[in-house]
């Protein structure tokens, strides 16, 4: 498979599986949502059975997921967890000033 197909058919597959679970994900808290998506992608990998596409998939998947829930600002670590694991480079952004925000208040 070559890097365009993989990207095609990564970000074809994301949208597929966004449409699949968000019914799943939206009425849960965020720690919910981070065991849900942890046992998604555990599956995923199984399924896909080739990294470079699992690579692919995986964070278009959490970018467009928080895109589908209408999620606002990071307000938890979960959540920043989340973000930080979606091909949105505002989303990783968010997640690792919250981050910081949070070590600052922790240390």
């Amino acid at each position: 498979m070559t890097s365009i197909n993989i990207y095609r058919i990564g970000h074809q597959l994301a949208e597929e599986l966004v449409e699949r679970w968000a019914g799943f994900f939206a009425p849960k808290s965020w720690t919910e949502r981070l065991d849900l998506l942890y046992q998604v992608h555990e599956q995923l990998r199984d399924d896909l059975d080739n990294l470079d596409l699992y690579a692919e998939v995986s964070p278009a998947f959490v970018g467009r997921l928080i895109d589908k829930l209408s999620s606002g600002p990071v307000s938890s670590l979960a959540q920043a967890h989340i973000y930080a694991n979606s091909d949105d480079e505002t989303h990783r952004r968010e997640a690792g000033e919250w981050l910081e925000r949070y070590q600052l208040a922790n240390s």
